[in-house]
Formats: structure tokens, sequence, C-alpha cells
């Protein structure tokens, strides 16, 4: 096999291809179903290119308007599948028989053809010409005579259109021709152009029936001499279709995307769902998380007026835009000590910028912000102060109470007049600091009198306390001891009569008197002693009555006396 053949052959099996399903199934719509929206006109368009357009709703256009819902179809005739092979002449003389003879160079005398680009080249009569190759015939008087004619296999029960351009190439008689296949004539005659050079195009509609092979011919029926003569191109057989498609059309309310109204948020609260009229759209704008639900996070958003746009897609649908603003968020500020001991008074915290609502371990008025350690627990204690009014920053801060050390120490004192004692506590190392009433700031101190004094000592953590020392007159501290004899000789022995003990005295007085009850001495200084004299002059040697009267250690009297032997 040559490659000519086998290029025929290829041809054919694509031929005998398409005779098997010429038509196909055909989308002659650019949508699908699809919805109206209430109250609107909807534009459907067929898909470009087809010859015409056939609309269930009566319109011939390519484009049709709806506005009520229902089903739509249209429908299209068209011809596809040329199974005419060489119906150009590209190919000049193959692929078609023909009753006339064939001339390469000479159409005389008549029932001569030629294929060739120029009529004057195979006759000198002839004119005319056409897009490359055609088929220039000097036609003969006898009718019926077949011009043209090729076999060609067909689909059963299908419509076929029968087309050939035809053109005029000397005066006289025009050429009549007529479209046969299977040897009956179909459609009605034609006669070619009578003007020479034109071309026309002519066709016929055929319905193959049972038939599965055509033999498609032109025939000329003009059976005048004197003209005549024609040529023909562009002959082809093509398969005829009907297609069509229905859209269904629903009605839809449209959407409403309106946004729910928003008032102004707080930077720092908690995100929130932003809400529309119609849910099924998709959110968009600063500070949105989640497309689907609208969850929109202040935080992420920022301080500002922010625009937020909500989206229904569909032909149907809707989109709303609205402002939400943000407010910056106000700091605030507690004034607090750091730690407290539990035996300290009670406090009020201090915030900033005004009053608001406090809570934690210690908090004993809401409002008012006080703190009481001894309500506290020991140890930390979480303080949270919320300011009144709208986006303002909730402070904590964290106070630390402490347990007071409490020592060990004797706080009960004896004291008699003239006497020292030390007062302090058993463990002083515990302490850091301290200071006692009289202003000492040792952790010990002497006193020699009665009283009360207060010790205040700090510890390690600042914790604060006083300790009462109690220091009372012991009573019964007394003690006066007389000599019975003194000898006022001037030997500075034993020369006064002084006591001989003398303790704890805080006043007292001395009187002595003779026998006979004559007070001969008297002082308020008992330890000053008597010399024995009266007036200066001295006393006889004898017994003497003494009685000394004196103030107690606990402010009460008390009188002792005596007696004592003047010797000199």
């Amino acid at each position: 096999m040559n490659k000519k053949n086998y290029l025929f052959v290829t041809l054919q099996l694509i031929v005998n291809v398409w005779a098997q399903n010429p038509c196909g199934n055909l989308d002659l719509l650019t949508v699908n179903d699809t919805s109206l929206c209430d109250g609107q006109t909807l534009i459907i368009s067929a898909i470009s290119g087809f010859p015409n357009y056939s609309w269930s709703s009566g319109s011939s256009n390519e484009l049709v308007s709806i506005s009520s819902p229902g089903t739509y179809t249209v429908s299209t005739n068209y011809t596809t599948n040329n199974l005419v092979t060489n119906g150009d002449f590209s190919s000049g003389n193959t692929n078609f028989n023909s009753s006339y003879n064939y001339s390469i160079n000479n159409l005389y005398p008549e029932g001569v053809y030629t294929v060739t680009t120029n009529p004057n080249f195979v006759h000198n009569g002839f004119t005319g010409s056409g897009e490359g190759n055609f088929m220039v015939v000097n036609g003969s008087t006898s009718p019926g005579t077949q011009v043209w004619c090729q076999d060609i296999e067909v689909q059963s029960q299908s419509n076929y259109d029968f087309s050939s351009e035809v053109t005029t190439v000397a005066g006289g008689n025009e050429a009549l021709l007529q479209f046969s296949i299977n040897g009956e004539v179909i459609g009605t005659p034609f006669s070619a152009p009578s003007s020479i050079g034109g071309w026309d195009t002519f066709n016929a509609m055929w319905n193959s029936g049972i038939n599965t092979v055509a033999e498609i011919c032109i025939i000329n029926q003009n059976i005048g001499g004197g003209g005549n003569d024609f040529g023909l191109d562009e002959i082809t057989f093509t398969t005829l279709c009907e297609s069509s498609e229905s859209i269904e059309v629903s009605e839809v309310e449209i959407a409403n995307a309106t946004i729910f109204p928003q008032d102004s948020l707080c930077e720092t609260q908690n995100s929130i769902i932003l809400g529309a009229v119609d849910p099924g759209g998709i959110w968009s704008g600063p500070g949105i998380q989640n497309e689907l639900t609208g969850l929109f996070s202040p935080f992420n958003a920022g301080p500002g007026i922010h625009s937020i746009t909500y989206t229904i897609e569909g032909i149907c649908g809707d989109q709303n835009s609205q402002n939400i603003s943000i407010v910056q968020e106000l700091s605030s500020f507690i004034s607090e000590p750091s730690s407290m001991c539990i035996n300290e008074s009670e406090i009020q915290l201090e915030g900033l910028p005004g009053i608001g609502t406090w809570t934690g371990t210690g908090i004993t008025n809401t409002q008012d912000g006080i703190f009481n350690p001894t309500e506290a627990i020991l140890g930390t204690n979480q303080i949270t102060y919320t300011p009144f009014g709208f986006c303002v920053e909730q402070s904590s801060v964290s106070i630390d109470v402490f347990d007071y050390i409490v020592p060990e120490a004797e706080l009960l004192h004896y004291i008699c007049f003239g006497q020292q004692i030390r007062l302090e506590l058993d463990d002083n190392y515990l302490f850091s600091e301290y200071e006692w009433s009289n202003g000492r700031t040792n952790s010990a101190i002497f006193i020699s009198d009665a009283g009360e004094y207060t010790l205040q000592i700090t510890d390690e953590n600042d914790c604060m306390q006083d300790i009462n020392f109690n220091v009372y007159p012991r009573e019964n501290c007394e003690s006066i001891i007389m000599p019975n004899i003194f000898t006022p000789n001037q030997d500075y022995i034993n020369d006064l009569f002084t006591p001989i003990e003398y303790e704890y005295i805080t006043a007292a007085n001395i009187r002595i008197f003779n026998r006979w009850g004559s007070e001969l001495y008297f002082s308020s200084e008992v330890e000053k002693g008597w010399d024995g004299n009266h007036f200066s002059k001295p006393c006889p040697n004898g017994v003497y009555f003494w009685i000394i009267n004196l103030q107690t250690n606990t402010g009460n009297y008390q009188s002792m006396n005596g007696v004592v032997q003047l010797v000199r």
C-alpha cells in the first residue's frame, strides 16, 4: 500500500466512525440549573456558534431574559461531520465518479470535465475562478447525466444536508442541476448563476431511512445546447443534527447580609461571634479569626475603627459592611504594701483610676478596698482590683502576710526602792530592732523605778509588736537595823547613832527622847546619825528612846522604835 492509499484508508476510517455517531451529545447552555432572585431578571446564555436557537419561551436569540421560575429549553439545528471526500477538489480528480469524460486540458466537445483552478486553461471560451481547484464541466444535452457521484456510508434514520457551490463559466443556457441519492432525485432543480464567474450555494435535505450506504450524485437536467457550462466546488454531505438542553430555574429570596449592630469593644475583651440576618456567608476584615463563624478578636484587630464585611455568595447573595470600634484599654494601678504582719491594723488599698471592686483573701470591704491581715491567710494573698467603667484594665497584686514571733520573757517584776533590775527578752537574737519606751534601743535595759516599760521589737519580716514589762514596788523590802549602844567620845569609833542597816528606804525621819519623854533630836536624814548632843551640849550617859517613821516601798507609812544606851 502506497502512502497515498494509506491516507485514503485513514480518512475512510474516520468517516466510518463519524457515520456511527455523527451528532453526539452537545452542551448548549453555559450554566446548569440555577436560581432566580425574587424580583430580579436573569439572563441565560446559550453557547455561541450555532446557526440557530429556539427557546421554549419563544425567543430565537442566543440570550434569553427570564423573570420567573420554571423549566427553559433551548434547541438548535446544525450540520456536522462532512462525509464527502475531496469535496473541495484539492486532491484533483479523485474519490468521485462522473458520467462525463475526463480531460486534463481540453474541454472539447460537450460532455467533458476537468479539475482546474482556471476554466480558461482548458477552454478558451470559459472564464471564472475559485479558491483553488474546482470541477469545470462542458455540459451535454442528455438529461439526468451524473456529473459527480460518491458512495457514502450513512447512519440509518438520520437526516443529512447535501450541498454544493455552483458557478457559470460561459454564456448561454445556465446549467440546471439537481441532487440525487441512490438514483432518486431529492429537492428541486437549481440553476447555475446567470452571471459568469459568480458562485451560488444549493442544498437539499435527505433522511436515510433504513439505508446505511448512499450514492450521492449531482445530475444535470439541462437538455439545451449553447451554454450549460458550469463549475462545482465545496460539495458537502453533512449530518443534520438537532440538539436541545433544559435548565431548571428556581426562585430564591434575595439574601440579607445585614450585620447586627455591635457596641464598642475593649481591646482585651474575649473574642465574640458576630451575627447577621441570614447565615451561610463569609466574614472578612481585621480581627476575623474564622471566616465561616464570624469569630472576631478585638485584641487581634487592635484599637481603632475597623470595617467588617459579610458576604453571602451566589446570584441572590448580598454583602454588608459595618464598622466596629475597638477601644484601647485604660491602665490601672494599685498602691499597696508588698507585705504586712498579721498583727497590723487593717488598711485601705488605693486603686487608680478610681472606685472599683476589690476581691481576694483578706478583703473585708469590696467597695472600699479594706484589707485586714488578720482575715487574710499567712503567706501570699492575691488581690484583684476591677475599676468601674468601660475598658479599664484589671490589676492584681500580691500581699504577703507574715505571722509575728512571740518571744519568751519574764514580764512581771518587783523592785525595792533603790534597787536596779534588768529587763530583757529570753531570745533576743530573733529580732533586728529594739525600742524601749524610755528611748533606749538596746535589747535590754536596767531600771530602778517601778512602772510599765514597753519594748517595741521588729523581726526579720519587719513585723513589729509591743512587749509590756510591768515592774511593781516590792512589799516589805525595807530594812532598818539600829544599834543598841553608841559611844560619842570623839574617838571616831561608834561616835554616832546611825543605822547598822538601812536599805530600800524611800523616806524616813527619826526622833530621840530621854527617859522623861523630852524630845532631844529630830532628823529626816536617818543615815546621818545622832552625835549624842542636845543643842550642842553632850547628853549624859543613859538610856534613850527613839522612834523612826518611814515610807514603805509601796507608799505606805510605818513606824518603828527602840532604845539605845549612850556611853561616853
